[in-house]
């Protein structure tokens, strides 16, 4: 803007910005700034998410920390040197330039779907960024470079404006070799290594730290349990895990500078608390939290689902409020995400998409659907590491595992392991929840677990053309538990769920013969009292060597579960009132 508006909003900005230590964002005007996205148009798609419309070929260039309004005009000037230069502007807060950069791909054309102009834009950040910091010697604001980046509606009145800017060409297969860094040339007097003593010692490891903080970000994965970093001045690719073969690196690198320090000394480092935390979910959540638009997004999502169950919306509503609760970690709780959605239908119905495009891109890390349970400490550990596990394929999991291991796993607060290279036993507290899927229907064994998942049969092909508002989604939950909606099933609600899973439980072949040689009966004249020995005793005469011993142990409980079967204690034992089948 060449004026600014009536309430002089980017003046009275500009005005407090020298007095803002902890950045922009809690600003009073700052949610309702207008943004300007220069790489593409965008539309909203169904769900309200913005998608790529047009991909206009502009690279935006950040420089910031630019304390004197000369050199703010020095930069412009020296963004315009350079032919490729489309607009230069300064910044909203006064104190930074914003460069729009035309490219294009190597054939000089513009991409039109999303997924390939973001691709071909981060490739031209790579690209073009190193030109323009040769010629602009400003700090490069940190960011992921993207087609939804962004700068502030500003105001500027003589900004830089080049309509025959020149597109650089950019192949997005050509990636930059990574410099070799610069290390500086040991200086150390090896006499006087004795003499340093714990002093030294200690001046070392203060130079390491100061060192490492100069030139990396670093910070504490609360969920994943690991340090992350990423170079100060490379900040676009992302966070990465400090795992042993970079441990090793950064050590070389701290000694080559002539800082004597050990390997020990670096991971007792990168160890410590000296790193920052950071809670990845919380921090997303964080962004969602007070923004909801107050549409049932979330039940809406739950529609995408073609199903004759009147109940589903609802139960996955309840279910999705319990997975995000799950995520805060909150002390306290007794039980967990303790129910799990259980989706059945032929292949080809995409639900496997519908269950990973559950959890939103930037937190993507937290799905898995490929545990074995019979490897019982990498489950415990995916669950306070994961988000939502997908118990892919569940008609493979055994009878066995359903009724022990599972049944007791999905409702426990916190797990407890020994965490890798660990010395002891530790709790943790868990984070994932479970969904399931499953291609055959007469998949649940245990009839007492059974009030553990929702069995929802598809009617047909789950709808994935459009993709999740996921801000909005979480917004909604995060509003809905703030508020003291309930995150479990009620009694109701569990008895409703367990009557709907009868269709979908395996029938034993004991229960089978039960069925074909009795029924249960109220009438005591008509019928007789007998006990699980005894039908057991006529079942196995009637039927002969396919009825096992050890099936007797199991054969009382499914008695019991059976609806309309009376029973009573005697001196017997339970005894059941049936009436043989002619």
């Amino acid at each position: 803007m060449l004026k600014d508006d009536s309430k002089f909003t980017i003046q009275k900005f500009r005005d407090v910005v020298p007095s803002m230590n902890f950045g922009y964002d809690g600003y009073k005007d700052m949610p309702t700034w207008h943004r300007v996205y220069p790489a593409a148009e965008f539309q909203k798609d169904e769900n309200g998410n913005l998608r790529m419309k047009a991909f206009n070929g502009l690279l935006l260039l950040s420089f910031r920390n630019i304390l004197k309004p000369e050199d703010v005009q020095l930069v412009k000037k020296q963004a315009a040197f350079l032919p490729s230069t489309l607009i230069a502007v300064t910044g909203a807060d006064g104190r930074s330039v914003e460069i729009l950069v035309k490219f294009s791909d190597e054939k000089g054309e513009l991409p039109t779907d999303e997924e390939h102009a973001d691709r071909l834009y981060q490739s031209a950040y790579r690209h073009i960024l190193p030109i323009y910091q040769s010629v602009i010697h400003a700090e490069i604001a940190s960011q992921k470079p993207s087609i939804r980046s962004y700068f502030l509606l500003t105001l500027d009145t003589q900004p830089y404006y080049n309509p025959q800017a020149v597109a650089l060409k950019v192949d997005e297969k050509l990636m930059l070799q990574e410099p070799t860094p610069s290390i500086p040339e040991a200086k150390s007097d090896p006499t006087d290594k004795k003499e340093k003593g714990m002093k030294g010692s200690k001046e070392n490891i203060e130079k390491m730290m100061k060192y490492l903080n100069e030139k990396y970000d670093l910070r504490y994965n609360m969920v994943m349990k690991y340090t992350e970093y990423v170079p100060k001045d490379k900040e676009w690719i992302g966070f990465q895990a400090v795992e042993p073969r970079v441990q090793k690196s950064l050590t070389l690198e701290v000694q080559l500078a002539g800082i004597n320090v050990s390997i020990k000394d670096v991971r007792n480092f990168l160890e410590s608390n000296f790193i920052k935390n950071y809670n990845p979910v919380e921090d997303f959540l964080f962004t969602c939290y007070d923004n909801w638009d107050g549409k049932d997004h979330i039940r809406a999502l739950a529609r995408t689902v073609p199903t004759n169950n009147p109940h589903w919306e609802d139960w996955f509503y309840t279910w999705f409020l319990a997975m995000v609760e799950q995520w805060h970690n909150r002390t306290g709780r007794q039980y967990g995400n303790s129910v799990a959605p259980l989706l059945i239908s032929k292949q080809g119905y995409n639900k496997s998409t519908f269950c990973r495009r559950l959890i939103p891109p930037q937190l993507q890390w937290g799905y898995t659907d490929n545990l074995i349970l019979s490897e019982k400490r990498q489950v415990l550990q995916a669950m306070s590491q994961c988000l939502l596990i997908n118990l892919d394929e569940f008609n493979q999991i055994s009878a066995k595992v359903q009724q022990g291991f599972l049944k007791n796993l999905i409702q426990l607060p916190n797990v407890k392991y020994k965490p890798p290279y660990g010395s002891h036993v530790q709790e943790f507290p868990r984070t994932a929840s479970f969904i399931a899927t499953s291609n055959m229907d007469d998949i649940l064994t245990d009839p007492s677990g059974n009030r553990r998942f929702i069995g929802i049969e598809l009617a047909g092909p789950i709808d994935v053309s459009v993709r999740p508002n996921y801000q909005q989604l979480f917004a909604q939950a995060e509003k809905a538990i703030w508020n003291g909606e309930k995150t479990y099933f009620d009694a109701e609600e569990t008895a409703l769920i367990m009557e709907n899973n009868r269709r979908y439980q395996q029938i034993d072949p004991v229960m089978q013969c039960f069925s074909e040689s009795f029924t249960p009966t109220e009438d005591e004249n008509e019928g007789t009292f007998m006990t699980a020995a005894a039908i057991f005793s006529e079942l196995k005469a009637k039927y002969g060597a396919s009825l096992e011993a050890k099936s007797l142990l199991s054969f009382g409980r499914c008695l019991k579960n059976i609806d309309g079967l009376k029973r009573k204690r005697t001196m017997k034992g339970t005894e059941y009132l049936v009436i043989r089948r002619k």
